[in-house]
Order: structure tokens, then C-alpha cells, then sequence
């Protein structure tokens, strides 16, 4: 049997707001056909352990409203350890002895800057002024000022590996990317961006109920 290989080489995950439902990109094994998994393990890297630790419990929680099973992967992975530095053979036996089926990992693989110019919109402001003992209203016309503002994208990735079946122990079985523009807030960005990927996994038949 070939053995489970799960590479992890994550880079900081931001999780940011956006505007879809389901996920944009996604790619797809053509001898994977989608089904029941018993057990997901969730994997997010931070950029602290409490990002990490929020990141996972969040993405948990939106998975198992989605009806799924999912673990964060505090259980095999310490907080203060660096998932990075194990070799492959540990992250797989970790998993397997852990009794995952199905692993989702996350990470940020492209952010871009760029500036938007905002403002400069003209609107009508009424003014009130006097002829004699008559109060006129009349409308002039008013400009915003112009200013720039830097905005951020970022597309993160989520992959799927299935360690159930070992012909495809060595690949991804599915990917999925989404394009995300400016954040508001960290925990309200990961619940935007979780609810995305659970619905997108479950409508898409990938991970079936």
C-alpha cells in the first residue's frame, strides 16, 4: 500500500472577507468522485498560536453546521510546535493513528497591493437664501475631494487529501482558491471565508453527507 504523504509548507493565513458564496477555482481529481468522510482534521497555520487556535476552531465549527465531522489539529499538533520542521513520515503516522480520513489544509498563496482612487463624486447641495421677504431654496453644485487608498488581495488556497483510499494517498483530491479583497475583521473574515469552503465542498458533492 503507498504510504500517505502530506506535505505541509504553509505560509501566514489570512482569512479575509468576500462577497460569493462558493468558491471560484476549484480543481478536482478525475478518479475522485467525492464521498462520505468520517473524520476531517483541520490544519491552519498563523501567524500566532492564538490565530492559529481561533482560525481552526472557527473553521470547525462552520463545517460541523454543514453537518460534517471536523477536528482542529491542536490534538496532534502542540500549540508551539512547528508543524513545518516535522518530517513527512511524523505528520503521517500523526494522522493516521488519529483515525482522519480526510485532511484540509489552507494556506495563503498570493497577496497584492494596489492604490484606489476614491471620492471626487459631484452631488447637489441645497442652499436657502432671501429675495426681499421671500425664502428661496436653490441647489449648487459640490464636489468630494479626491484620495487614494491602498487595497489588498489575497488568494488562499484550501486542499483536500483523502487517506482512506491509498490510490490517491500521494495527491490532492481537490483544491479550491478564492480571491479575497479587504479584510474588516480576522474572526469575522474566517467565519466569511469558512462558511464559503463548507458550502462549497458540500454543494459541490465533493464531501458528501
Amino acid at each position: 500500500m503507498k504510504k500517505f504523504k502530506l506535505s505541509i509548507s504553509l505560509a501566514i493565513i489570512l482569512f479575509l472577507s468576500a462577497c460569493s458564496s462558493t468558491m471560484k477555482y476549484t480543481w478536482q481529481n478525475e478518479n475522485f468522485q467525492g464521498r462520505t468522510f468520517e473524520n476531517i482534521l483541520v490544519i491552519v497555520e498563523g501567524k500566532t498560536q492564538t490565530t492559529r487556535i481561533n482560525a481552526e476552531n472557527l473553521m470547525v465549527e462552520r463545517l460541523k453546521n454543514e453537518g460534517l465531522n471536523a477536528t482542529n489539529s491542536l490534538a496532534l499538533f502542540k500549540p508551539g510546535e512547528e508543524i513545518t520542521r516535522l518530517s513527512e513520515e511524523e505528520i503521517e503516522n500523526r494522522v493516521l493513528s488519529g483515525g482522519f480520513d480526510g485532511v484540509l489544509v489552507s494556506s495563503l498563496v498570493d497577496a497584492s497591493t494596489r492604490d484606489v482612487r476614491e471620492g471626487g463624486s459631484t452631488y447637489m447641495q441645497p442652499v436657502t437664501y432671501r429675495y426681499g421677504r421671500r425664502i428661496r431654496t436653490g441647489y449648487v453644485h459640490m464636489q468630494e475631494p479626491e484620495y487614494y487608498r491602498q487595497e489588498r488581495t489575497y488568494v488562499l488556497e484550501t486542499q483536500l487529501y483523502d487517506t482512506k483510499d491509498s490510490a490517491s494517498k500521494q495527491n490532492v483530491v481537490w483544491s479550491g482558491q478564492s480571491e479575497l479583497t479587504d479584510p474588516s475583521s480576522v474572526d469575522s473574515a474566517v467565519k466569511s471565508y469558512s462558511k464559503k469552503l463548507a458550502k462549497t465542498l458540500v454543494e459541490s458533492g465533493i464531501i458528501k453527507l
